[in-house]
């Protein structure tokens, strides 16, 4: 009897096995991913959270020509398990017309990684919109549950609900890992589509003209694809521009890649102008007719230089600052081109090192409840495939901090900021990108000390037991804001004049400081929107060195002592025996005689 119920179960497995790899499967994002392409989506708390993908005929040449064929399930992907079928929480969905007409709801237990689920009734690819995805129970504690690909940000590809309340589509969070499970009659539809898009965006670029980025291609069918022709249109162009791409690799069935292409641009100038890539033609015969992969480009003759702005919010009082400091500062060490560096001893505890700057900026957070240290922001700008502004520390070695830097790096710089800084005043002028001439930009612009050790200003979790063993030695307070220049902390209005140019000035002030053996001047120009994160950004920044004011002289020869150990020259090198000249201790200017 145990025998012929084995032999029934396993001829039931080869039944259901050859049901399943009978599915085609229809979808935006790849179908195998690693973890470092992922970004997770979710609350961290104990809600239920939905995630659904548009399917549109109206939108989609490809899902058009599949009229009347079935849609027999749902693929998705999931950051842990979810068993939770019993008790309704986890399943697939389908909603007709809009995201919240659910038409049908599939119990199911969900395993951690790809799951394939058929629904009770297959649905038919018709004239109404269909919206396919997952339902599952987060509960406290768990990864949050829903994945997105952020290379690939497809419109409606990426719309979400947390706890039941209203559905919002992520429109730069990436691709949702979701798929529509075809009739494999539906294949033939499919024999020659592929998806293109550009991955890095926005990115500034000039009218009409050639540009390096990335394409994400996707291969909807089961034929490997080795050669494609693109055909890219920008606004304002009035034909496309056709370029072939030849792959070193050829893309799988139902595959992707991302390749780096010369792209062209578009006539239209602005800071989101669309930009569109087609698939014409897929191993040298004419492409079937897919849907087009837009995105926006910052599209200007104003195309500045940008010098990335890294701000860390920090404490003396945090144990875990040290750490990511210590590594922060070995890729910024390493990291190709001048970088700004401030720090902000604010968003978890003050201390001796806290400004009113310091405390006005934390809005940045979204909200008290969202404040810790340490923490730390690019350009004051949301990442793709990220919800916040800042971000916490990532793992115990430089490579996190320098894809962050690249990536801040690479964003479009709208202004050019320069600093003059004479023995009486600041002057800080430049000029703004044309298209936003007349809209709200602020200025802020602080004094801010390096060097500054912990003899004076001790800071928690140096003894770490986890701590680079020379964490000690080379630990310092860096980018200490000791004056912040403008009259409201958090940034004053800037004037700018019809032509984009704006000229404004400080008085210098005296500042005792804290002992640190360099001063720098950081100006930034950026915008502010307490209410909307992602309309908050640096436009670009600068900053140039200062030597402190006043000079005190050592009359007896060189110093000795605590004199010796804390007397820099004027680049901030530590020198053990100073001849003659002029240096810096406690950050004043010393005349050694």
């Amino acid at each position: 009897m145990r025998n012929v119920l084995y032999t029934l179960l396993y001829i039931m497995a080869l039944l259901w096995s050859a049901g399943t790899a009978a599915q085609v499967p229809y979808s935006y994002a790849p179908g195998t991913v690693t973890p470092e392409e992922l970004s997770a989506l979710g609350g961290n708390k104990s809600q239920f959270v939905q995630g659904l993908v548009l399917f549109d005929c109206a939108a989609d040449p490809a899902l058009a020509r599949m009229k009347g064929r079935s849609i027999k399930g749902v693929r998705c992907y999931l950051r842990a398990d979810y068993k939770q079928a019993r008790q309704k929480r986890s399943g697939i969905l389908a909603c007709s017309g809009s995201p919240g007409n659910l038409v049908q709801i599939t119990y199911a237990d969900f395993q951690e990684g790809w799951n394939d689920v058929m629904f009770d009734q297959p649905l038919t690819i018709g004239e109404e919109k269909i919206y396919l995805g997952v339902q599952v129970y987060e509960t406290l504690g768990t990864p949050y549950p829903l994945v997105t690909y952020a290379a690939a940000t497809v419109p409606q590809s990426c719309l979400v609900n947390q706890g039941k309340k209203s559905w919002e589509e992520y429109n730069d969070r990436g691709t949702l890992l979701i798929a529509a499970l075809l009739d494999d009659d539906a294949a033939d539809c499919l024999e020659r589509t592929a998806y293109a898009q550009n991955t890095a965006h926005p990115q500034t670029v000039a009218p009409d003209a050639d540009f390096t980025g990335g394409l994400y291609l996707h291969n909807f069918s089961a034929t490997p694809i080795t050669t494609l022709k693109i055909a890219m249109q920008g606004a304002g162009a009035t034909t496309p521009t056709y370029r072939e791409i030849q792959l070193t690799e050829p893309i799988g069935a139902y595959g992707s890649t991302v390749v780096t292409a010369q792209l062209h641009s578009g006539l239209t100038e602005g800071t989101s102008v669309a930009w569109s890539a087609t698939v014409a033609e897929i191993n040298g015969t004419a492409a079937q007719a897919g849907r087009p992969g837009t995105t926006p480009l910052y599209v200007t003759y104003d195309n500045f230089i940008r010098t990335p702005l890294v701000e860390e919010f920090t404490s003396q009082r945090c144990i875990n600052c040290p750490q990511m400091a210590y590594f922060l500062e070995k890729a910024l060490d390493e990291h190709e081109g001048e970088v700004i560096y401030v720090s902000h001893h604010s968003g978890f505890a003050k201390d001796a090192f806290t400004s009113a700057a310091d405390e006005a900026v934390v809005y940045v957070f979204g909200g008290y409840e969202n404040e810790y240290n340490p923490a730390i922001m690019y350009n004051r700008a949301v990442f793709e495939g990220e919800n916040t502004i800042v971000q916490g520390i990532r793992d115990m070695s430089p490579e996190p901090y320098l894809v962050a830097l690249d990536i801040a790096a690479d964003m479009p710089a709208m202004a050019e900021v320069n600093i003059e800084a004479a023995t009486d005043e600041v002057q800080v002028s430049g000029r703004v990108a044309r298209d936003l001439v007349g809209k709200p930009l602020y200025i802020s612009c602080y004094l801010v000390e390096d060097g500054i050790t912990t003899n004076n200003y001790p800071q928690l979790g140096m003894d770490d037991a986890d701590a680079p063993a020379d964490l000690k030695e080379v630990f310092r307070h860096n980018g200490v804001i000791l004056h912040s220049f403008t009259k409201d902390a958090v940034g004053d209005l800037l004037e700018v004049q019809p032509d984009g140019r704006y000229t404004v000035t400080y008085p210098v002030v005296e500042k005792e400081g804290f002992g640190g053996t360099g001063r720098r001047i950081v100006a930034l120009i950026h915008k502010v929107n307490k209410n909307n994160l992602r309309e908050n950004g640096v436009l670009n920044a600068a900053q140039v060195s200062v030597v402190p004011t006043g000079v005190e002289a050592i009359k007896d020869g060189q110093p000795t002592g605590s004199q010796l150990s804390a007397v820099f020259d004027l680049a901030g090198r530590k020198v053990m025996s100073p001849q003659r000249g002029l240096y810096i201790r406690h950050g004043r200017k010393v005349l050694v005689r």
